[in-house]
This record gives C-alpha cells, structure tokens and sequence, in this order.
C-alpha cells in the first residue's frame, strides 16, 4: 500500500518549530483528498524559525531530496508522508528535516505508477 499524499492542508514544520509555506508552480486541477497537491518541484518558504546561533542563521526553504516514485503529475512526483525534505538556510546550509505534523489520510499515492498530464 502507498504513502499518504501530501496537499495544501499538510502541516510541515522545520525541527526548529518554523512554519512551512507552500507555493505551488505548477498548476493541475488533479485534487488530493480534494485539496490541490504538493509537488516535489514546488516552492516551500520557512517563517518563524527560532533558530540562530554563531555559525548558523533560521530556517528559510525546504529542499526535497525524494517524491512519490508513483504518482507523477505534469512531469512532477507528488510528495508523500515519507517523501525526505532538508531545512536550509539562506545561504544553503542544512539544518534537519522537515516534521509533518499533519495530513489528509483518505488517499495514498497508487501502487502502480500512474502518470497524470492535465
């Protein structure tokens, strides 16, 4: 059986305890438990990292190593519950995954691949 697949609603947060934004680029009227999905090459802000100290600054962007192997749309894998993102800060330098805190749990990537173009 396959992974959750994250949406809008999706909670993600850097170790920390920054909130992450999500920023769709690419548009697609496929829906995630009818919410739009989060795709691996979508933009993901960090707000609110409290973290600072000598030789590193807060948390800024997400950069995901991994996606659905699954579920591409419009050329893009979907992110998943066990999709891997690091938090970076503003000059690169990474800082620890990212937390999910919260999902939709009605719809899991396909266990076959599946590729939608719309």
């Amino acid at each position: 059986m396959g992974s959750l697949l994250l949406n809008t609603q999706t909670v993600i947060m850097c170790p920390h305890g920054g909130i992450v934004t999500h920023i769709p680029l690419t548009y697609t009227s496929y829906r995630v438990d009818g919410r739009p999905p989060m795709l691996l090459t979508d933009q993901y802000l960090i707000s609110g990292c409290p973290f600072f100290s000598f030789m590193a600054s807060p948390c800024f962007r997400v950069l995901w190593i991994s996606g659905s192997v699954n579920l591409i749309i419009r050329g893009v894998p979907a992110l998943t519950l066990s999709s891997v993102g690091l938090c970076q800060s503003a000059s690169g330098i990474m800082q620890g995954p990212v937390i999910m805190t919260y999902t939709q749990t009605g719809q899991r990537e396909p266990d076959e691949f599946t590729s939608v173009s719309e």
